[in-house]
């Protein structure tokens, strides 16, 4: 991950930390911004991911390599366990019941 990305992804968990704790939002608009943001992460991280001619190439370790970057960005928060369910949810399609 480049430098500009690793800022883009620091503010993309900081955006992600911001909409978890915010309670004025009504519920269906905040995951509707999580998902976004979740999405934007996963595009910045594994650009490839989209593309299956290219993302077959990566390996396992380099996409375990980019996401520890991710994590380590994670562990500054509170949040932390609902900001990487917020950064599972491509993978996992989770439905967000934890927000209210």
């Amino acid at each position: 991950m480049t430098a500009v990305g690793k800022r883009l992804v620091s503010q993309i968990v900081y955006q992600i930390d911001e909409v978890i704790r915010d309670t004025r939002t009504s519920r269906e608009k905040r995951i509707e911004s999580l998902q976004d943001l979740a999405m934007t992460c996963w595009q910045e991280v594994v650009p490839e991911h989209g593309n299956p001619g290219t993302s077959q190439n990566l390996e396992s370790d380099e996409i375990q390599k980019r996401w520890a970057k991710v994590r380590d960005e994670v562990e500054k928060y509170e949040t932390k366990s609902q900001i990487l369910y917020v950064l599972d949810w491509p993978a996992s399609s989770g439905d967000f019941y934890w927000v209210k």
